[in-house]
């Protein structure tokens, strides 16, 4: 039992930061779009110079860090409810 539940945790553990790699291409595309915004004709690209290209990566940028924050918060409550579930399996084990 204890084995699968620290197998569990493991592969959430996993999932959590591969979904931090997929939050960062969000983020980066909300820096881009607000820097192409607010840079105008001084943007060091052609493509974020147009604003709306910057709304658009503003736009996806925000639904994919939302997204992202969604999922990282199930995935730590379930985290959290592994950890406490392991931690009274070995309570319980050396009492």
């Amino acid at each position: 039992m204890k084995t699968e539940l620290e197998a569990e945790l493991k592969a959430t553990q996993k999932s959590m930061a591969k979904l931090q790699l997929i939050g960062a291409i969000g983020n980066i595309m909300l820096g881009l779009g607000l820097y192409g915004i607010f840079t105008g004709e001084a943007a060091f690209h052609a493509f974020l110079s147009d604003p709306l290209h910057c709304y658009v990566l503003l736009s996806i940028g925000g639904m994919i860090a939302l997204w992202e924050g969604l999922k990282m918060i199930q995935l730590a409550k379930r985290r959290q409810s592994l950890k406490t579930q392991i931690r009274q399996i070995t309570d319980q084990t050396k009492a």
